[in-house]
């Protein structure tokens, strides 16, 4: 059960004292809870897998991919990205934004708007250093769009297509090089 009482002015002391919600994510942005369903099983499965390509790219640095968990952003700003990397090893609910290389975030059709145009917005305005935005209504595979902040903008770095392996930048001089189609397609 919520404890939310009101429409807006909500603070990240409030957004973290939040109990879970079963199903749903709930982000804070502006000062209101914004309230979306748990993503789909394809939509899982591509973060989990780009997860663990970016943890075990970023462990040998101390850095660490995580997926759900809240990124403070503001005061009136937190957001829970489908796949965040660390500057450090995180043991709380959330990170500070300044803790952080990388936010990923899978379009779903219910967060199209936002994925696309407002938490990069907000993220770059924050100074984090790269967003990728994965798009997996694609025939073949998942098509992923990097950006790197650019003069406090996003600017694209690359775009890797299902059968296209080009090495991306994850952070410092780490980077990693995979076929974005691995993400969703079964293992056997």
């Amino acid at each position: 059960m919520t404890t939310a009482r009101r429409l807006d002015g909500y603070t990240l002391d409030d957004w973290e004292s939040l109990d879970p919600q079963e199903g749903r994510r709930i982000e804070l942005v502006d000062g209101r809870f914004v309230v979306t369903p748990a993503p789909a099983a394809k939509h899982q499965r591509v973060g989990d897998r780009l997860a663990r390509i970016l943890d075990d790219a970023v462990a040998s640095a101390g850095m660490e991919a995580l997926t759900a968990i809240g990124v403070r952003v503001g005061e009136h700003f937190g957001y829970i990205p489908d796949v965040v990397v660390t500057t450090e090893r995180v043991e709380t609910v959330s990170v500070d934004v300044a803790n952080v290389a990388l936010v990923v975030e899978i379009v779903s059709p219910s967060t199209k708007k936002s994925d696309r145009l407002e938490k990069p917005a907000a993220l770059a305005a924050a100074g984090v250093p790269a967003y990728w935005r994965v798009e997996l209504d694609v025939a073949d595979g998942p098509v992923i769009y990097c950006h790197r902040l650019n003069g406090g903008v996003y600017s694209d770095v690359v775009t890797l297509a299902p059968g296209n392996q080009e090495p991306v930048l994850v952070a410092g001089t780490i980077s990693v090089t995979f076929d974005p189609a691995d993400l969703h397609k079964p293992r056997r």
